[in-house]
């Protein structure tokens, strides 16, 4: 599949902790402070967490702003990668939709991104579907032996009001809704188990048969995010 390429290619550093506490960014041999998020930061073990940056108007540093993390060792090659920006997943996923490489997801019609129906934002709209994509919150915890573990927490308290209000707001459109959760760490059996519950146990009672709720597998890579796999959950929703 065709992959969704970032306009530059973003770098790979390693993240260390100074005695001082503070947090130092090394990449290409040189060091320097970075403003690095508390998700990070509490995790960072003795041999350094591996980042990827990019370069822009925007960093803290006025060079770096960390776009990504991995829980692998910092010289293992081909690492899984945390994105700490999911409003680029919307960005790729409208890319694998207007390039036909989700048709059973939507036909490929033209995507049209945030856009306001009825007073409600979506976060893509097609010919067919209003789409809403959930990207589960990464949570590290610590683990025995200096590793760390992730959960997933599927939906919070915030995003449950925000679905429920897109579910209401649906109306005589004729188009369907389609709630689409990002994977990007990952998917499997149990993943997935742990999903459709919590699916269920909010909206399968009251749910408008226009619903449809699915689930996608991406790849973050330095270079870009890849489309591993796709598939509706509706049925599963239904009977957990």
């Amino acid at each position: 599949m065709e992959k969704y390429l970032f306009e530059r290619e973003w770098k790979e550093a390693v993240l260390i902790r100074k005695d001082n506490k503070s947090t130092v960014l090394v990449i290409n041999g040189e060091e320097m402070e970075i403003c690095c998020p508390k998700i990070v930061r509490g995790n960072i073990t003795e041999g350094g967490m591996p980042c990827l940056v990019s370069e822009g108007r925007h960093s803290k540093n006025g060079k770096y702003e960390i776009m990504a993390f991995s829980l692998d060792n910092p010289k293992m090659g081909n690492k899984d990668w945390i994105c700490l920006r999911p409003i680029i997943f919307e960005d790729a996923i409208e890319h694998f939709l207007a390039s036909h490489q989700m048709e059973e997801l939507d036909n490929g019609c033209k995507v049209y991104e945030e856009l306001k129906v009825a007073g409600k934002k979506w976060d893509l709209v097609t010919g067919n579907a209003y789409i809403e994509i959930n990207v589960p919150d990464a949570i590290l915890n610590a683990a025995g032996g200096g590793w760390m573990q992730v959960k997933s927490l599927m939906l919070t308290a915030e995003k449950i009001a925000r679905y429920e209000s897109a579910f209401a707001s649906l109306g005589d459109t004729g188009k369907k809704m389609v709630f689409l959760t990002i994977f990007q760490h990952g998917l499997n059996e149990r993943m997935q188990d742990w999903l459709c519950r919590e699916l269920s146990r909010y909206f399968a009672m009251d749910m408008d048969e226009r619903v449809e709720f699915w689930i996608a597998d991406l790849k973050l890579e330095p270079d870009g995010i890849g489309l591993l796999s796709y598939q509706n959950i509706t049925g599963r929703v239904l009977l957990s």
